[in-house]
């Protein structure tokens, strides 16, 4: 009996423009030959990745790159929303709105203030040194460049994943101006618009604006009543002044208010920490089925409206020595706040909730010197951060079972709270040279030294009068002490304190980088690079019982080999670039659990000793006739813990963590388009497109627990539309998730329940652009 070959889905993807090849080779063979070949191709695309312009298909880095219409035609409106264009890219939030960024396997699972992830980003190379500071990336974008693998020699931040750059537009020489408009469904209304021109001869302005509203999207299965609108508004002021010939100011001035709801959790399983103390609210809450995006629940008498903001002014000086250096100064200040509810178990008992304040004051200063010397391009610089983190969790699990074990007492607990602040102090040193060692064939290396000092303190303790004194009564009952209302009740084992932990902490270390870059041929690219990076380590704002729980997870090293090739094929009618890659990870950081005699699992810091990430990426691009474009993408990452790391599952089961995949990490995943623009008058255009997107099976906790798997899925995103043929305006139709697919970006636990944390819905609606 004969077996049915079976090719694998992301395979299929990738290889979409390669089936084309065999279909339209005799026509590109015939357009090659003559002058019509100018109208049909690969155009070339410039990026800045290594601080310079330069043609993507010259840069021997693995880079992604997009432009701001083709993000917004896509519908790329977040940072998460890059997974979409970056295979390899996952993207998922804590249930405290904390986004998670992986790249090739390196990602950091944080909810913490604190958290630096291992992904850094840059707008205008202003680095962003906290997740929760990216929502106003979305505005006015030029083009966006995701870099894979360690930084640090060219950028302001050590990361051991890569760095997503985002550029915006520029103020420009002559008035213009326009926007961009869609309404959706949920009554999504998004809109944009800009503002740009001189205001005298040596001075340029450029304004943008952006509010994205929209109604509930998801629904409780306990009750008649809905979540999740957004609120968002943001805005960007850029002024260049032009002082002289040699010296120029760019200021930015930028931030954003978010007063969209958190995202309700769908609970799928009941895991009390204690059962002897199980609550009536808690057996009668009701678990989400699968099958449906928009079903979650939440505690009916809560406000899940956020009130978070963000501001950061900025001033980027550029000095011209001559016509071949530049001295290039950045000062940047950052402030973000937070202050809102979370339902952390998915149902609408109260087993776990938490009201979070908090803010991050962040200083940098970045001085360095680039240029040209003959064959040698080099970049030599320095920079300096301080930053302020204060963490404030206010928890309410009047109904969880860990609350009521000392019922019979009088010693139940409702209310507890977490406090912590830290402070960082960031010293690097970085350069890097670029040397042509002869006409084609280029050597590189970067190096980097960073030291950081952190401050650290925080504890658990009793929330004040708002708790009534409950939870002061319960541990001084624990302890054989009194402690205060309103007191910390952390205990050090070592020493028998009990009180507010203080700690610090201080890491340096030297990443670096080599490469070579060979161009035997025009359109040919081949390299090799291996590069050392650092990401630094941080204390957690965690429900502290014991001391041991504030220890700080340490600075996470990646040893990176790389090798690639990019080739522009049939007189550019076909793009074909490839990568293999391989990380020897040491010191991985992990937001793991452990046991606890009240709450049953906490959280807590720790680093994997030794782990590696290996893999091969393909990217495709054809552009067979005039009008049509197709691309794929496929990524393979064989990720791996290699040293025994005994580990406790999510809910408490004991585990070895050798041998397992990471998390967040899909083995596979891949992305296809296809595109097609076509006048159908004199002055007007056609267009289509579809997108699809697909990420393989991976989990979000270690174990194997199937509970934590998230199985794999595919979307697909239709678009339809015209155009002014010189792109004054546009507008076209579009679905996204046509096929209404269920699918989920997280699985966790917290608390009592564990809960899914589901994707958007199908959504469809219109979009109009117009440019004065």
């Amino acid at each position: 009996m004969s077996k049915q070959l079976r090719i694998p889905r992301p395979m299929l993807l990738a290889g979409l423009p390669l089936a084309m090849v065999s279909t339209y080779g005799p026509a590109w063979a015939q357009s090659g030959a003559g002058s019509a070949s100018r109208d049909v191709g690969i155009g070339d695309i410039v990026v800045t990745a290594q601080r310079r312009s330069e043609k993507l298909n010259d840069v021997g880095i693995s880079v992604v790159a997009a432009s701001g219409d083709s993000l917004l035609a896509k519908g790329v409106a977040s940072t998460a929303d890059l997974t979409k264009i970056v295979p390899g890219l996952t993207a998922t939030e804590t249930p405290y709105g904390t986004p998670v960024l992986t790249l090739r396997g390196v990602g950091f699972y944080e909810s913490s203030l604190a958290a630096s992830s291992p992904v850094a980003a840059y707008v205008d190379e202003i680095p962003l040194p906290y997740t929760r500071m990216a929502l106003g990336t979305s505005l006015d974008i030029q083009r966006v460049e995701v870099l894979k693998g360690p930084q640090g020699t060219l950028y302001g931040q050590n990361s051991t994943g890569g760095a997503i750059n985002f550029i915006m537009n520029k103020p420009t020489d002559e008035f213009k101006a326009g926007f961009d408009a869609s309404l959706g469904r949920f009554m999504d209304t998004d809109v944009q618009g800009f503002i740009s021109g001189p205001l005298s001869n040596t001075v340029r302005a450029r304004l943008a604006v952006r509010t994205h509203q929209s109604g509930d999207w998801q629904k409780s299965v306990s009750r008649d009543d809905t979540t999740g609108s957004t609120h968002v508004t943001m805005g960007r002021m850029l002024i260049d002044w032009q002082a002289s010939e040699a010296l120029t100011f760019e200021l930015n001035l930028n931030g954003f208010i978010d007063k969209s709801d958190s995202q309700a959790l769908a609970a799928t399983s009941f895991q009390p920490n204690n059962p002897q103390a199980v609550q009536p609210e808690e057996l009668a809450a009701v678990f989400t089925p699968p099958g449906d995006n928009r079903l979650a629940d939440w505690d009916a008498d809560k406000n899940f409206r956020r009130n978070n903001w963000y501001y950061q002014a900025a001033l980027k000086t550029t000095f011209a020595i001559g016509d071949s250096a530049d001295v290039i100064a950045i000062t940047a200040y950052q402030h973000f706040k937070q202050d809102q509810f979370v339902d952390s178990d998915g149902t609408n008992a109260e087993a776990v909730g938490s009201t979070q304040d908090g803010y991050v004051k962040s200083f940098s200063q970045e001085l360095r010197l680039q240029g040209q010397a003959g064959r040698l391009k080099y970049v030599l610089g320095g920079n300096y951060s301080y930053d302020r983190i204060y963490d404030n969790t206010l928890y309410i699990i009047r109904h969880g079972s860990q609350a009521h074990g000392l019922d019979a007492l009088g010693l139940d607990i409702g209310i507890g709270r977490t406090h912590s602040r830290q402070s960082a102090k960031t010293y690097a040193g970085f350069g890097n040279l670029d040397y042509e060692l002869t006409s084609g064939l280029n050597l590189q290396a970067g190096i980097r030294y960073t030291k950081q000092t952190r401050k650290f303190e925080g504890c658990l303790g009793d929330p004040g009068p708002i708790g009534g004194g409950k939870w002061a009564n319960l541990f001084s009952y624990i302890y054989g002490t009194t402690i205060p209302v309103g007191g910390c009740t952390t205990l050090n084992p070592a020493t028998g304190f009990i009180g507010m932990e203080r700690d610090s902490s201080s890491e340096d270390n030297i990443s670096w980088r080599g490469a070579i870059n060979y161009k035997p041929s025009p359109g040919t690219l081949l390299y090799a690079s291996v590069a050392q990076g650092y990401k630094q380590g941080s204390f957690p704002t965690v429900g502290g019982n014991s001391s041991t729980q504030y220890t700080p997870a340490k600075q996470e090293g990646i040893l990176a080999y790389e090798i690639g090739t990019k080739l522009s094929l049939l007189d550019r009618h076909l793009q074909l670039n490839g990568a293999l890659f391989y990380y020897d990870y040491s010191d991985k950081q992990l937001r793991g659990k452990v046991s606890d005699i009240i709450f049953g699992t906490i959280e807590q810091l720790f680093n994997i000793p030794k782990s590696q990430v290996k893999g091969a990426e393909l990217q495709i691009i054809a552009a067979p006739v005039t009008g049509l474009t197709l691309e794929g993408n496929l990524t393979y990452s064989d990720s791996k813990v290699k040293s025994d790391f005994p580990s406790l599952t999510p809910i408490g089961v004991a585990t070895n963590l050798k041998g397992e995949s990471f998390e967040l990490t899909p083995k596979w995943a891949a992305n296809a388009s296809v595109n097609y623009d076509a006048p159908i008058s004199d002055t007007i255009n056609g267009f289509a497109g579809v997108d699809v997107n697909y990420q393989g099976r991976t989990h979000a906790g270690y174990g194997g627990d199937p509970l934590f798997t998230i199985a794999p899925y595919t979307l697909i995103d239709l678009r339809i539309g015209i155009h002014a043929r010189d792109d004054a305006w546009r507008g076209q139709l579009w679905i996204r998730n046509l096929t209404d697919k269920y699918y989920w970006t997280n699985a966790n636990y917290l608390g009592e329940f564990t809960y899914r944390q589901t994707g958007r819905p199908r959504t469809y609606g219109v979009s109009v652009s117009y440019r004065f």
